[in-house]
């Protein structure tokens, strides 16, 4: 017989002693009753104590099924545990009244789908490194039924208890010292990790009820009826999918219209949903706006605060905090706008959720913005918000993401000033430049930081609105009047205003009416348009869109002051001459907004200051005042000067 050498032979019982190592950390955790025999239902029959569950079990025609069909974990309620339920719970007077409906979503519910021993479920938390996914490890998913999803089911190991106790008892109470292995709020025997030919059965030592889905939990909290009817207004039924013979599951599902459907039980989510007395504070000063009742909120309204409230996943307390402010709704990270988890008073687990009852409402970036104004005043101001929410009228008054609005002024017209035909009556060219007129008194800076309304241009996105003595100038001249002092709404990025007519807006790209044209229009500059025109730059500054220029065009008789003669001058020397005069990229009025230095189009410094009559505008030892100012075009911006630079 051949020897062994003395390395093999440490070898060997290095391996020896590792291998018993192992199996006395896998014996600590893992003792086995085998009963590999037999399936899970026949185990279970062997014991009286399950005969109700059992009998509960045939009556569902379920036996095959949970005995050789699949692989299984099997939390086993007593006899106590199944009458309390049917009979105490659900208000049956015996087991024999029990629909089948209602016995196989029992029964489902204390079935997991694959076969984990009490090591299993220590092991799989264990093993995650990232304390959110940690979390997200306890959700298993109990047996579906057709095309009925299981319901997911969370299951703590003794690990759970010791690294994040406090999430357990936020859930569902405090627990004994001395805990090691929960489903839900309901405590496992001793009698666990008993082996069945087709998975594993764990006793239960208290009642396990089905855990009420999202909805239906929100329905059953007095104190959440408000916030369940606002979700029940977006719900509808659809018809289930066509299987391989082409045969539709006439089947109605319930869905939701929000972007999440809280009635799908395999999409899990959090929500932070606020008391019937956390909406009534909220809505209180503005029951005036509103009919005096809280069933004629807006359901714009009521869609924005839903979608605000609700998160993907599942997110335990300790994951709020640690990841605060990453986790966001569906409407953006709502931490940004909203001071949320000192609101949170308690949390109720759901099947599909897990319920945060908060006592403010978590405020959507729409409800955060100006914009606001629109929705909750939609009684006198229908028609803005119908364009508000049918033609995009409110783009660019909210951040959806991160709360950090830009700055808005509004001047809104009442529907009283509106007039007919109503927004959704006109014919489809009116209502687009119904949509610009409004869109032209929308202001793009909060005048609050401004000290008020004073006289100067104000910007929008159809060209800058001049404001004096109570009102507002359009590019044509026309004016409309401020008819509110003080606004009639205001938003921590802006306020609103309401006006008695509406301003024309500017079409930036309407070629008819750039700079060049404006030059031609005025007989005072024809030496300096001649000027443009030799120096081949007539074409650029009839450019629009991207293109902007202020001009500051010298006159006929300071050109001729300053000896500029245009026929006795190179193009390329009228280039230069005309470029002097031209700042790209830029709107500059005589309102006094700007004062200082800026770079022309020869890179030279061209120094601004004072405002309106008292406007200068100097080039080092030579300084012009404006002769006619504010000629705004589709491009830019024209001012004639009384010399050259």
């Amino acid at each position: 017989m051949k020897r062994l050498k003395p390395k093999v032979c440490l070898s060997l019982i290095a391996l020896f002693l590792i291998a018993s190592s192992c199996n006395t950390v896998f014996d600590d955790h893992y003792h086995p009753e085998n009963k590999l025999n037999l399936n899970i239902i026949q185990v279970l029959e062997e014991d009286p104590e399950f005969s109700h569950f059992v009998a509960l079990i045939d009556k569902a025609d379920l036996r095959k099924t949970l005995g050789e069909a699949a692989i299984y974990t099997c939390l086993a309620p007593n006899n106590e545990f199944v009458e309390n339920y049917f009979l105490d719970e659900k208000g049956y007077s015996s087991m024999d009244q029990v629909p089948v409906e209602d016995a196989k979503v029992y029964i489902n519910y204390h079935f997991i789908n694959g076969m984990y021993y009490m090591y299993d479920f220590e092991k799989n938390y264990r093993n995650i490194v990232s304390p959110i996914s940690k979390s997200r490890r306890t959700n298993y998913k109990t047996r579906s039924e057709g095309n009925n999803p299981g319901k997911n089911i969370r299951i703590f190991s003794s690990a759970f208890f010791a690294e994040q106790g406090s999430d357990y008892t936020a859930l569902f109470g405090e627990f004994d010292n001395n805990a090691d292995f929960r489903i839900e709020g309901a405590d496992i025997s001793e009698r666990r990790d008993i082996g069945a030919r087709n998975g594993v059965i764990h006793v239960l030592a208290t009642p396990l009820s089905p855990m009420a889905r999202t909805d239906e939990a929100l329905a059953a909290d007095p104190e959440t009826s408000i916030f369940s009817s606002w979700i029940e207004r977006h719900s509808q039924y659809i018809l289930g999918e066509k299987d391989e013979f082409g045969y539709v599951d006439t089947t109605l599902y319930k869905t939701y219209s929000f972007g999440r459907n809280l009635a799908d039980e395999n999409i899990a989510s959090t929500l932070f949903v606020p008391t019937n007395e956390a909406i009534a504070n909220y809505f209180e000063p503005y029951m005036d706006d509103i009919h005096n009742t809280l069933d004629s909120v807006p359901i714009h309204v009521m869609y924005s605060f839903i979608r605000s409230s609700i998160h993907s996943n599942f997110w335990y307390p300790s994951d709020l905090k640690r990841n605060d402010p990453e986790w966001s709704a569906l409407t953006g990270y709502v931490s940004y706008g909203n001071d949320v988890l000192p609101t949170i008073q308690s949390i109720t687990p759901a099947s599909n959720s897990l319920l945060y009852k908060v006592n403010r409402i978590v405020e959507s970036p729409d409800m955060n913005s100006v914009r606001s104004g629109i929705m909750m005043k939609y009684k006198k101001y229908r028609q803005w918000y119908w364009m508000l929410t049918n033609r995009n009228l409110g783009a660019g008054l909210t951040d959806g993401l991160y709360y950090q609005h830009s700055p808005k002024t509004l001047l809104v017209q009442s529907d009283e000033v509106w007039g007919t035909p109503l927004a959704e009556d006109m014919e489809v060219e009116a209502q687009e430049l119904r949509l610009q007129e409004c869109r032209a008194g929308v202001f793009n800076m909060d005048i609050r930081e401004d000290g008020g309304f004073r006289k100067r241009f104000y910007p929008t996105d159809f060209g800058y609105i001049l404001y004096e003595d109570g009102r507002f100038y359009d590019y044509t001249g026309h004016s409309v009047a401020l008819l509110t002092p003080q606004p009639v709404w205001e938003k921590v990025n802006g306020t609103i205003y309401e006006i008695d007519g509406f301003l024309n807006p500017i079409d930036r790209l309407d070629n008819t009416i750039t700079v060049y044209q404006k030059m031609l229009e005025d007989p005072q500059m024809s030496s300096f348009v001649a000027a443009v025109d030799k120096a081949g730059l007539a074409g650029e500054l009839q450019l629009t869109g991207f293109f902007t220029y202020s001009i500051f065009a010298p006159s006929n008789v300071a050109m001729q002051a300053g000896g500029i003669q245009v026929d006795e001058l190179s193009p390329e020397a009228l280039r230069s001459f005309v470029n002097t005069y031209i700042v790209p990229s830029r709107y500059l009025f005589t309102d006094g907004v700007f004062n200082g230095r800026i770079a022309n189009r020869n890179a030279q410094q061209l120094n601004m200051q004072g405002s309106w009559e008292m406007f200068t505008i100097s080039k080092e030892s030579q300084t012009a005042s404006i002769e006619v100012a504010n000629r705004q075009a589709s491009n830019g911006v024209l001012h004639r000067i009384n010399q050259i630079l």
